[in-house]
């Protein structure tokens, strides 16, 4: 009889092996994905089909002039969209692996400190000159022609969603634009993808990277691949500092919560810039914010140290 019980412990523990492999997580995780994404899309034409709009001519006739009908139609299809390709996949794959201790696997189970809170705000906000200057640095790269007509069709979408004319397009916005990516990517990239290449890799650093990477290149958005690359590291050294996915969720809302408060109150100076003609490269403001986040970065490291065990996966098993 205790053969018979060793036995199906042995069997039990090489199938929970084998279900929190990164291999199989990933395979998992594709799989989810591809499946969220087609019922999205479906979503989406069925939306568009029950407002009576043609989604193609939509898309390439929509500038920020568009009434508002247009732009709440688009910010309901990205809500729509997001929620199916991000949030809803990653959830599922990860009750599916780890059931009650999903929250813990993800890092959710402990609420983030105070000062923790307050320092990945500074951190994120001291990134933006930095962003600004990859910014710069990445439209010096040259781009074939196929990828500059998407950019500037994604472009006269993204001017239309960010044209508000009242709080409740606002507030509309934040909740799009800012809130459920925070929640729906935080848990695929960082939640998901970064835990389970660092228990492959063995290297947290080279995991974080490595996500970094595909966190821009799922976006598709060429002329922004390299700060939002750098955005994707500095959320993943959050998560690597504190083990905590509240502040890299809490980061990621701020930094495009800022930049969609910024179109509402400050479009006209943000216009007014644009169209000004720039002189020079923005090497001092980079340079003074890449110091800032060594600086900020540091502080948090020194801070959670003494502060968190490092990540042990072996022990979160299916209950």
């Amino acid at each position: 009889m205790d053969n018979l019980i060793d036995k199906v412990d042995i069997e039990t523990t090489k199938e929970e092996k084998i279900s929190h492999s990164p291999f199989f997580t990933f395979l998992l995780l594709i799989v989810a994905l591809l499946i969220g994404s087609l019922l999205g899309n479906l979503l989406v034409l069925g939306i568009s089909q029950a407002w009576g709009v043609d989604l193609q001519v939509l898309l390439s006739e929509t500038n920020e002039n568009s009434p508002l009908s247009v732009r709440n139609f688009l910010r309901t299809v990205n809500m729509v969209s997001h929620i199916m390709t991000f949030s809803i996949p990653s959830i599922a794959v990860v009750l599916f692996l780890y059931r009650r201790k999903a929250l813990e696997f993800l890092k959710l189970n402990r609420s983030p400190l105070g000062r923790n809170i307050f320092y990945s705000i500074l951190f994120i906000l001291v990134s933006f000159p930095m962003a600004q200057f990859t910014f710069w640095l990445n439209q010096q790269l040259p781009l074939p022609q196929w990828a500059i007509e998407m950019e500037n069709s994604a472009e006269g979408m993204l001017k239309s969603v960010l044209n508000m004319q009242s709080p409740m397009e606002l507030f509309f916005n934040l909740f799009v634009v800012a809130v459920l990516p925070a929640i729906g990517e935080e848990l695929l990239f960082r939640g998901i993808i970064q835990q389970k290449l660092e228990k492959s890799f063995g290297n947290a650093i080279l995991a974080l990277w490595i996500t970094a990477l595909l966190f821009s290149a799922f976006h598709l958005q060429f002329q922004g691949f390299i700060p939002r690359m750098i955005l994707g590291a500095v959320l993943g050294y959050l998560l690597v500092w504190t083990r905590n996915l509240w502040i890299p969720i809490i980061a990621h809302f701020i930094f495009n919560a800022a930049q969609v408060m910024a179109q509402y109150f400050y479009k006209g100076e943000i216009e007014a810039n644009s169209l000004s003609e720039v002189e020079g490269i923005p090497w001092a403001s980079g340079l003074i914010s890449t110091f800032a986040l060594l600086a900020v970065g540091y502080m948090i490291y020194n801070y959670n140290k003494n502060k968190v065990e490092p990540p042990d996966e072996n022990q979160i098993t299916a209950p």
